[in-house]
């Protein structure tokens, strides 16, 4: 995880090491195949040369054997030694060792059958290769070990072919090779190259590492200017040197940042405005409401005189106009928490009184919709640090959401804490939501079912101010809803006012929808 957390996170290093992966293996794949071949080369070379040798040191052998007339025991033994001692040096020193072996693989006449040079071991030549010499006139060569009596071992070539003794029989002759001189001379080529390819792949990473700095400085000084632009410095902008392609990227990069300055400052001043507008008329609109609120109680308390027609009027006036009011007090919530001037007035307060006391004043309202509130909290208070006004807020309109949507089926709000955190669940059992919808049931303005709320007067900033005061609290929101089944919604506030908490003391997922293996939630 670590390795590649490292690889992952610098586009020089990605690049920089697969660059030395790839030259790593072409350059030893080249250098082997190169080595093999020059190896290759040099023993050929020498087993060309010592077949040459060979020949020439067997005929010449055959040619003493014929020529010598020789009769006795000793002759043929002082000539055998002649030939087999011709050089006393060593297959390492001279590169060449002969043995004579008599093909019956016993004495006759008093003559040794088997004569070698310099303590040269017979088992150096293989059984299958005398065979081999054996049932052929020709001459015949391999590859084999030089072995001495001393145990010291050569890699080489045996040239061997039979002769015939004149009043003795059938000898084989077997010229040996050492191959010491080439192999030093393959491991000095060997070592060279190792060293060569090693430089060759400190050249490489340096040329890369030069060539990769000059193509990513610019990206990363890109990347640089970027995260600053999106901390908000909108007037950083890069260096623009030359008219290579990294220049053109820096121009069009400017450009960019250029055109998102304008857009930002164009969309910050609109914000603006609209911010200003609807705190002003927000505010303007106090004064004639309350005159005209006035003037409707007046009305309303002397509908008994009037016409049944004008009293049903005056009846609608006086509720239009406290939908007005709640209108005008959502849209102010909204242009402070869009000017961030929100700010809490801390308490401890007891989440299971408050919740008790929502219930209570929304009674009347759940009885018209033929609906049953259900408490389930623990026995002893459950205490928090928070705004009790804020918190009630979040918790009526919680309620009142779930009012309107329960189509009369009973709403259980449940209570439950751990050492960090409390949370409050609002469960109705109606038409619920989708996948869709909860994506925007926090947006301001927005309605599941526009016909529903509009007839009981809702203004669609509810729960869109309730998620903002659940956030001034450090805490959250989460919703769960499936079309036919209802909906949860889960507030999770610290005990501390923003501070952390890992775990969620109630799931949004209703227990009958979690399966057996859910773990509890984290908060990610």
């Amino acid at each position: 995880m670590l390795v590649t957390s490292f690889f992952r996170r610098s586009l020089f290093r990605r690049v920089f090491t697969i660059s030395g992966l790839i030259s790593i293996a072409i350059i030893y794949f080249l250098g082997s195949n190169l080595y093999g071949r020059i190896s290759d080369g040099i023993i050929d070379e020498k087993v060309t040369a010592s077949i040459s040798e060979a020949q020439s040191a067997i005929q010449y052998a055959d040619y003493r054997f014929i020529v010598s007339g020789v009769s006795s025991a000793n002759d043929y033994k002082l000539l055998i030694s002649e030939i087999v001692n011709s050089s006393n040096l060593s297959a390492k020193e001279s590169g060449r060792e002969v043995a004579l072996l008599q093909s019956a693989d016993r004495e006759i006449r008093g003559i040794p059958a088997i004569s070698t040079s310099n303590f040269l071991e017979p088992s150096s030549i293989p059984p299958s290769f005398r065979e081999k010499v054996r049932g052929s006139d020709q001459l015949i060569w391999r590859k084999t070990k030089l072995v001495y009596v001393n145990g010291e071992t050569l890699n080489g070539v045996v040239i061997g072919r039979q002769l015939s003794l004149p009043n003795v029989g059938k000898y084989e002759m077997y010229v040996l090779f050492g191959f010491d001189a080439q192999q030093r001379t393959i491991d000095l080529i060997g070592r060279s190259m190792w060293g060569t390819g090693l430089l060759l792949i400190a050249l490489i990473m340096i040329v890369a590492s030069v060539v990769l700095r000059q193509v990513i400085r610019p990206v990363k000084y890109a990347a640089e200017i970027a995260e600053q632009l999106t901390s908000g410095d909108l007037l950083k902008r890069m260096e623009v040197r030359g008219e290579d392609e990294v220049a053109r990227l820096g121009q069009a990069f400017n450009e960019m940042a250029d055109t998102l300055e304008q857009q930002i400052s164009r969309l910050e001043n609109l914000s603006r405005l609209q911010q200003r507008f609807v705190s002003d008329v927000s505010h303007e609109l106090r004064t004639p409401l309350t005159t005209i609120r006035m003037a409707s109680d007046v009305i309303h308390s002397a509908k008994d005189g009037f016409d049944p027609n004008i009293s049903r009027s005056s009846e609608l006036l006086v509720s239009q106009i406290d939908r007005f009011e709640n209108l005008l007090s959502d849209l102010l919530e909204v242009s402070r928490f869009d000017a961030q001037v929100a700010t809490l007035s801390l308490d401890q307060v007891d989440a299971t009184s408050l919740v008790r006391r929502c219930v209570d004043d929304l009674g009347i309202s759940s009885k018209e919709k033929a609906t049953q509130f259900h408490l389930s909290c623990p026995e002893k208070p459950v205490i928090l640090e928070a705004d009790s006004r804020r918190l009630e807020r979040i918790m009526r309109n919680l309620l009142a959401n779930a009012i309107d949507h329960s189509e009369g089926k009973p709403i259980h709000v449940t209570i439950n804490e751990n050492e960090a955190a409390v949370s409050i669940s609002v469960r109705d059992y109606g038409v619920g939501l989708t996948e869709s919808q909860i994506e925007r049931v926090f947006d301001r303005f927005w309605r599941a079912d526009p016909s529903r709320s509009r007839e009981r007067g809702g203004t669609g900033l509810g729960l869109a101010i309730a998620k903002e005061d659940a956030s001034l609290h450090g805490g959250v929101i989460k919703v769960w809803g499936e079309l036919g089944k209802g909906s949860n919604f889960v507030l999770t506030l610290p005990k501390i006012s923003g501070s952390s908490f890992a775990e969620f003391p109630l799931s949004e997922i209703p227990a009958s929808e979690i399966p057996t293996s859910e773990i509890p939630t984290k908060l990610s």
